[in-house]
């Protein structure tokens, strides 16, 4: 995204908001791979699993003999780890209120005070946070401090859900099949074009994590190169009438490319070349057909319906 692009080269602290497993970490990543503090660490922390008597402990690190059970020469915190690098809050909405109030000072001092200490600590940080949650609902039922929010929120990435990023489902699960075939050993190389229709046509309420779960069942359980043939998919990946009309137009085996460029001339023909009608056989849109008609140097003629 042109946002995060942009946001890299920056210093400023960065909000990000999305459905989850969207995949907001990985931006975070991404941001902090992209930016000046590259070489120094990432340190990512959720902030939801953080147990609540001890997410000061763990954020700003503590003193020797702070509270019992803690490690006889104190610890530094996450703040300090992170420093000359970049550290990423998930599930900041988690957060308690108390917390957030000194969390708001580190941001304001760039310093932190380890619990039991009393002398402050220079830190250099970055700090990028994230959350599934409407952070200006929380901010107006008073969940959310409202001068930490414009204290993060200098730029907002919003990661659109899954469902909304076309060509992305594509990409994603042929990268996961790559992925689990090396982990798993196994022969599968990709994903017969009727099965990956299905998966783009899915909505994935449980975007990018619920996709890498059925990849990587689908290739525990694929013997072939192309997975598809005689696989059950979960019962929300059931085929619909046209779904089940446009399986019926591949043929069973061949390369992916192939299987493609058989199934467009297959719809047009059945449809006397009404792309409408072709998009609607094979369950995508009407650009995406153009675009892969000149991809595989497909002829279109004058329709005839």
């Amino acid at each position: 995204m042109t946002t995060a692009r942009k946001a890299a080269v920056g210093v400023s602290n960065v909000l990000i908001t999305g459905e989850s497993g969207t995949g907001k970490e990985l931006f975070a990543q991404g941001i902090h791979l992209a930016s000046s503090r590259a070489c120094g660490p990432f340190v990512a922390v959720n902030c939801a699993a953080l147990p609540r008597d001890l997410i000061e402990a763990e954020l700003f690190g503590y003193m020797p003999g702070s509270f019992t059970g803690a490690h006889k020469s104190g610890r530094p915190g996450k703040f300090e780890i992170a420093s000359g690098g970049t550290i990423f809050l998930d599930e900041i909405s988690e957060m308690p209120i108390d917390v957030q109030a000194k969390l708001l000072r580190v941001l304001q001092e760039r310093e932190v005070i380890r619990v039991g200490g009393v002398d402050p600590l220079p830190v250099n940080v970055r700090v990028l946070a994230a959350m599934n949650q409407d952070i200006r609902n929380l901010v107006a039922s008073r969940r959310f401090r409202e001068d930490l929010y414009y204290r993060l929120n200098v730029i907002e990435i919003a990661v659109p859900a899954l469902r909304e990023r076309e060509g992305d489902i594509r990409l994603l699960a042929q990268h996961y099949v790559s992925h689990y075939a090396n982990l798993l050993k196994k022969r599968a190389r990709g994903i017969v074009e009727p099965v990956m229709q299905r998966l783009e046509r899915y909505r994935w309420p449980g975007n990018v994590r619920e996709l890498q779960n059925v990849i990587e069942r689908m290739v525990n359980f694929s013997e072939d190169e192309l997975i598809g043939h005689g696989l059950e998919l979960p019962d929300n990946h059931v085929l619909t009438g046209v779904e089940a009309a446009t399986e019926r137009l591949l043929p069973v085996g061949g390369t992916l490319a192939e299987m493609e460029r058989h199934a467009i001339v297959r719809a047009l023909s059945l449809t006397g070349h009404n792309v409408t009608k072709a998009a609607e056989i094979l369950g995508v849109t009407k650009p995406r057909i153009y675009r892969m008609v000149r991809r595989h140097g497909i002829r279109l003629e004058r329709s005839l319906n």
